[in-house]
């Protein structure tokens, strides 16, 4: 008789398999990293646990384990962040956090933080109006620096000079990643405009519970930011976002 383990975990992705009604997912827990489990039955008329095998489903799942396979017994559904499917913006860009998670975590290794940011950010989304965009940004950040490859917004990683009286910067893909403006004239790089730099800051320096308060950036600043953060994504990481492709 299998085992029974209990974990915390966030489903990062769903899809349909060809025996017993099931559905195959992956699974992103604090304690084992990201692993694949089959529910069964799901595809079945008023399933049961139809709710817990869907993506954003965050919950704790109970698992038997048999030749290093998992399959999903019960889930004790904690929230399932439904109303991010009614704002599309929120629905992809959510998709997106949850593959980028699903790029950063790794098999069988313990990720606390990622996973607490990964669930901080679909709950301000969800149920604190923040602005998808702004959380995004925030999130790329905030991975990127748990991963150990994130950018030091502080200082030119050329010369070393602060950067917080700046009004321009910009971004380049290696090293830290931001240049002062004297330095940015010297380099091959991507220049920030004033509105655009005091974005990245302000988002940069607040914390998740001040995200709904910033809603006065207009959406050509957000997307220019987006963009370059899917850029310094691939670029540290050589992973493209695919849920972002059909809108960059």
């Amino acid at each position: 008789m299998s085992e029974i383990i209990k974990t915390t975990a966030i489903v990062l992705n769903s899809s349909p398999c060809s025996v017993d009604a099931a559905r195959d997912l992956l699974l992103f827990s604090p304690e084992k990293g990201k692993f694949f489990a089959r529910v069964r039955g799901v595809e079945k008329p008023k399933a049961k646990l139809a709710a817990a095998a869907q993506p954003f489903c965050f919950g704790e799942y109970s698992l038997a384990e048999r030749g290093g396979r998992y399959t999903i017994t019960d889930v004790y559904v904690q929230d399932t962040f439904y109303t991010l499917a009614y704002n599309l913006d929120n629905f992809v860009i959510g998709s997106a956090m949850l593959e980028i998670s699903g790029k950063l975590s790794q098999a069988g290794e313990e990720n606390f933080e990622l996973f607490k940011l990964l669930l901080n950010s679909l709950k301000v989304m969800a149920y604190e109006n923040a602005n998808a965009s702004v959380v995004f940004v925030k999130f790329v950040i905030e991975s990127l620096a748990i991963s150990g490859i994130g950018l030091d917004f502080t200082t030119c990683s050329h010369c070393g000079k602060s950067l917080s009286d700046d009004k321009f910067a910009s971004l380049i893909y290696e090293g830290a990643g931001v240049l002062c403006q004297n330095c940015g004239e010297r380099t091959d790089s991507v220049k920030l405009n004033q509105k655009e730099w005091q974005a990245l800051q302000k988002i940069t320096l607040s914390e998740f519970v001040q995200l709904s308060d910033l809603q006065d950036f207009s959406r050509d600043v957000l997307v220019s930011l987006m963009k370059l953060m899917v850029k310094q994504f691939y670029f540290r990481t050589g992973e493209k976002i695919k849920s972002l492709e059909k809108y960059f």
